[in-house]
């Protein structure tokens, strides 16, 4: 059916070949500038990749986005990740050098444009050290001041004490002793010359002394004089009461007045006259501590920030003595201060204090500016002596815990190029012998996408050389001829640029979105094979009829080859518009390139090469002479295989059941996994995500979430709900106890531990806000979501982590008895499970319709119902051989996964390129039979006279195919060999055994229900 109209088509193409190679040439030129487009709108983003619609993850990413804007992807354009290891931070050559190394990069950093931060475990520490030391200094030097005040305090109480109760002391002491031996006169007039003189003698208050001597003298005069020593001590202390109350005398004593009365109220001249030292002591402590407990400047330093009681404190400053050394007001300063800095970040959930060395730095604080004292401990220091550094939550966000492993992340707001992480491998590198062992590894989003890219062009560039190379070999020995070996190439090359301009303008201004980074690949390869394919067997169509003397050998050529080429080409294209409606991850979009690239392909082989060779003729297989009724390739060999066929039929349809069987069995037991990372080159992004993995307790930059959606809010003016913030505590607990599980995070763990909310509620203002500000960031912004991040105890894309995820459903709900909530779980694990689900279900449904849509082609084509089942079952059977070979080699014995897109891609190229060999046999085989001869006689002839060039085409097509292995990417490796292998067995076991064997057992139903007639 229709060989007629590609007769036409043949007829028409010769006639107006000049016109046809102008007009190809024109599409070629204007296509030419937008070919590159389609690397334009290339994504190297594999986790983007991955996400499928109404998919879980896909539902959880548009949560997380809505509700969570701040944990959602986001912020500054690009970001670079430099992960360094072996560079231990609690070492302090090693952590000087590779704080230099920090410092070197932000210099260069400076100079890229779009650059605007870095952060880093030494920015942060440098950044710690400057918000709190200055604090700290201030509250250093209060200390220091408070307790220089109070010794001067205790000091001016001791002195007034001296002149309130000394002198009259001195007075009655002298009084006592001059009256063993003389008159009470000469008594008093003594003991008043001895105080006087005494008075006279205290500095500054001399005219005071004098005036308070001769006041309490003459009260004292004033009294009965006694022997009883009690009684002149009553006598005495009601002298000093009159003096006291004495309106000159208060007059007087203005600026110590208070004090004096003070004193008074707090002890006696008789506790004096007893015991001065102590009574000065005890009286000073009660005065300063009465006087500190109701100052509320003194007493808020004191108890809140000191966290000390004012009578330690007091008794503390006291005990240093009256006139305290510089070194004995430092040393209990720093002491206060080193219990106050421990008290200040108790609570504090980002900064902590070192308590071996806190004192150390205090002390240096003490003599010098918080300036000098921050750059000094960062220079002297490393992270097991710094004083004050981030709390361990913050530290292992950015050192892991083997403490030599670190992450600096840069930012910047517009895209990076590849360039940057040269010119960072080159600053590195000057660290390595620097730091012994040293490793640097550049990771991060914008990182892995440049790393993929150039590794995926290099491996595209190195598979299209190999590829071009080997189809120019085999072309060239096929034809024997070097101009015939360029053909291929010619056409693939119109077709290489015409499919990639239309493809790069669809995707770009039609469908605006990217593609995978596999699909260039892909789409070249597969043009570059088919079209190969495509040409040469029109070539070889067009030389047989050359040898036969053909009056016209084009309209032949073009009635029959090019019939087979468009029926086969359609399979192919169809094949891949279904891949591509599938909406797969990953592979979806070359569903459509390859389609409109095999379609181009189609058109390009039924007329430019028609016109080509209707105007260079023989001139194209130069220097090969075409002579008449010369034997076809390969023709003894075909010859022996046809009757080795012919006389074997039953015995290869077994064998091939068997071997159909064995390979469905291999192809049944081997798991198949989304674990693509494993199958990209090991990058340095991806060895960095490794190493990351091994030091920080698990998969830190690829962590999953829950979001949790409750009937109630968990947030009601202002106040938590406790009732389902209990119940997000019980999701974030049994997370913890899962080993797949290594960190959680969520509103009640905002540090990865869990917070009791009344406890919080009695931290310091300052620790509470973080506190509650880290919990928020948990809570959407509609309070009835709740986010809980977990961090995977292994690389987020391995077996084991997909296991987990996938048991988290049975995790949670069994976290809670009565649950009020609903959830969704999101995270890159989790966008690999449902990729894999979806993939592996469309796979159940797309090899069914595929096979109905080419049978109902080949139906069409062929005029028969038979033919079209026995063909899809044979290359069917083909495909799963092809695929156990493929399975043992990269699973069984490489140890790699199987990715789930291999049997998929496999099954829907070979599906319609497998059919290629098998529909150039029936076809020859009609054309026989419409032509007059028996089944038999024509599935031999068609073995014969097809067999060398289908050898040729599926040696040509494994060998393109074949050369994706050099590709160097795991992912296209993988589809390259199964590809390969399924045209290998194609090529040189199922179609010139297998499909002759059965087409021989079916007779004239092969061609049923059509009733083959001979050609008029």
């Amino acid at each position: 059916m229709f060989e007629s109209s590609f007769r036409k088509l043949g007829i028409i193409s010769k006639n107006n070949r000049k016109k046809i190679i102008i007009l190809w040439v024109i599409l070629f030129l204007v296509m030419l500038p937008f070919a590159s487009l389609l690397f334009s709108e290339t994504s190297y983003n594999l986790t983007n990749s991955i996400i499928t619609k109404n998919s879980m993850s896909y539902e959880a990413s548009s949560i997380l986005d809505s509700q969570f804007p701040s944990s959602a992807s986001g912020g500054s354009a690009s970001s670079i990740i430099i992960v360094t290891n072996n560079t231990p931070v609690n070492n302090l050559k090693d952590s000087g050098n590779l704080r230099n190394l920090t410092d070197t990069l932000n210099s260069y950093f400076e100079t890229v444009p779009g650059y605007t931060n870095t952060t880093s475990i030494y920015g942060l520490e440098n950044t710690t050290l400057h918000e709190t030391v200055p604090g700290l200094k201030a509250g250093l030097s209060g200390t220091a001041s408070l307790i220089n005040g109070t010794t001067e305090f205790y000091n001016n109480i001791n002195s007034t004490m001296g002149f309130e109760y000394g002198l009259p002391a001195l007075y009655l002491n002298t009084y006592a002793k001059i009256l063993i031996t003389e008159n009470a006169s000469y008594a008093r007039n003594a003991s008043y010359n001895t105080t006087i003189n005494a008075s006279k003698n205290i500095s500054n208050i001399i005219p005071l002394a004098v005036l308070y001597t001769n006041t309490f003298s003459q009260y004292w005069n004033a009294t009965e004089s006694s022997n009883l020593t009690s009684t002149r001590i009553s006598n005495m202390s009601l002298a000093i009461n009159s003096t006291l109350n004495n309106g000159s005398f208060q007059y007087a004593s203005r600026s110590i007045y208070p004090l004096m009365y003070e004193i008074r109220n707090f002890t006696s001249l008789h506790s004096y006259n007893s015991s001065p030292s102590s009574t000065t002591y005890n009286t000073s402590y009660l005065i300063i501590n009465g006087s500190y407990s109701i100052n509320a400047t003194a007493y808020g330093f004191i108890a809140s920030y000191l966290n000390a009681s004012v009578s330690r404190f007091v008794q503390k400053s006291m005990n240093i003595g009256l006139n305290p050394t510089a070194d004995s007001i430092k040393n209990l300063s720093v002491s206060f201060q080193v219990n106050a800095t421990l008290n200040v970040f108790a609570h504090n959930p980002l900064v902590s204090v070192n308590p071996l060395s806190i004192n150390s730095f205090v002390n240096f604080l003490y003599g010098t500016n918080a300036s000098i004292a921050t750059s000094q401990e960062m220079l002297d220091n490393d992270f097991s002596s710094f004083a004050i550094l981030p709390s361990s939550y913050v530290y292992h966000q950015f050192v892991g815990y083997d403490n030599s492993t670190t992450i600096l992340v840069v930012s910047f707001d517009q895209n990076t190029s590849a360039s940057l992480i040269t010119s960072i491998d080159n600053i590195t590198s000057t660290y390595k012998s620097t730091i012994p062992n040293s490793v640097y590894l550049v990771a991060g989003s914008s990182a892995l996408d440049n790393q993929l890219a150039g590794e995926s062009l290099n491996g595209m560039a190195k598979a299209l050389i190999i590829g071009i190379i080997l189809s120019v070999v085999i072309i060239g020995l096929f034809f024997r001829s070097p101009i015939a070996a360029f053909i291929p190439l010619l056409i693939f090359g119109f077709s290489a640029v015409i499919s990639m301009g239309i493809n790069g303008l669809i995707y770009k201004y039609v469908l605006h979105t990217s593609i995978s980074f596999i699909t260039p690949t892909l789409l070249l390869i597969l043009i570059l094979g088919l079209t190969s394919d495509y040409i040469v067997y029109i070539m070889s169509r067009y030389r047989q009829e050359l040898r036969k003397n053909s009056a016209d050998p084009i309209p032949e050529s073009a009635q029959w080859a090019g019939h087979a080429v468009f029926t086969s080409g359609l399979t192919v294209a169809l094949s891949y518009i279904v891949l591509w409606i599938a909406d797969v991850p990953i592979f979806s979009d070359s569903g459509l390139t390859n389609a409109i690239g095999v379609s181009v392909s189609i058109m390009l082989a039924n007329t430019l090469l028609i016109a080509l060779l209707a105007t260079f003729g023989k001139k194209l297989f130069w220097p090969s002479k075409i002579a008449e009724n010369k034997k076809f390739p390969f023709e003894h060999t075909m010859t022996k295989i046809a009757g080795g066929v012919i006389h074997n039929k039953k015995k290869l349809t077994v064998v091939f059941v068997l071997v159909t069987l064995l390979g469905l069995y291999v192809y049944s037991v081997t798991p198949s996994s989304m674990d693509v990372f494993s199958l990209v080159p090991s990058s340095s992004g991806i060895q960095a995500l490794e190493q990351v993995n091994a030091s920080f307790h698990g998969d830190f930059f690829d962590r999953g979430y829950v979001i949790l959606n409750f009937s109630s809010p968990l947030i009601v003016n202002g106040q938590y709900n406790t009732t389902e913030l209990n119940q997000v505590t019980g999701v974030e607990k049994a997370l913890m106890t899962d080993n797949a599980i290594s960190q959680v995070y969520g509103p009640t763990y905002p540090f990865g531990y869990n917070v009791n909310i009344s406890a919080v509620a009695n931290y310091p203002a300052q620790d509470s806000k973080l506190y509650y500000e880290y919990m928020n960031d948990s809570i959407g912004q509609n309070p009835h979501y709740a986010m809980i991040t977990f961090q995977l105890a292994e690389v987020a894309w391995n077996t084991y982590s997909s296991n987990a995820v996938s048991n988290l459903p049975g995790v949670i709900d069994k976290a809670t008895t009565d649950p009020s909530y609903t959830y969704v779980v999101g995270g890159l694990t989790q966008g690999l499970n449902d990729a894999y689900s979806y993939t592996a279900q469309t796979f159940s449904k797309l090899v069914p319709i595929l096979a109905i849509a080419v049978f109902v082609v080949l139906m069409i084509q062929l005029s028969s119902l038979l033919t079209p089942i026995r063909l899809i079952i044979m290359v069917m059977a083909s495909v799963v051989v092809s695929l156990a070979v493929t399975y043992i080699i990269y699973f069984n014995v490489l140890g790699l996964p199987i990715l789930i897109f291999l049997p998929l891609f496999s099954f829907i190229t070979l599906l319609a390129v497998g059919l290629d060999y098998d529909i150039f046999m029936i076809t020859r085989a009609r054309e026989a039979v419409i032509k007059g001869m028996s089944n038999e006689d024509a599935i031999r002839t068609s073995i014969i006279e097809n067999g060398g060039v289908i050898i040729t085409l599926g040696l040509l097509l494994f060998a393109i195919f074949f050369s994706l292995t050099f590709s160097g990417i795991g992912i296209i490796q993988e589809i390259g060999t199964g590809l390969a292998l399924g045209v290998l067995i194609d090529t040189f076991i199922s179609w010139p055994f297998f499909v002759p064997a059965i087409m021989l057992i079916m007779k004239k139903y092969n061609w049923w229900p059509s009733k083959m007639s001979k050609e008029r």
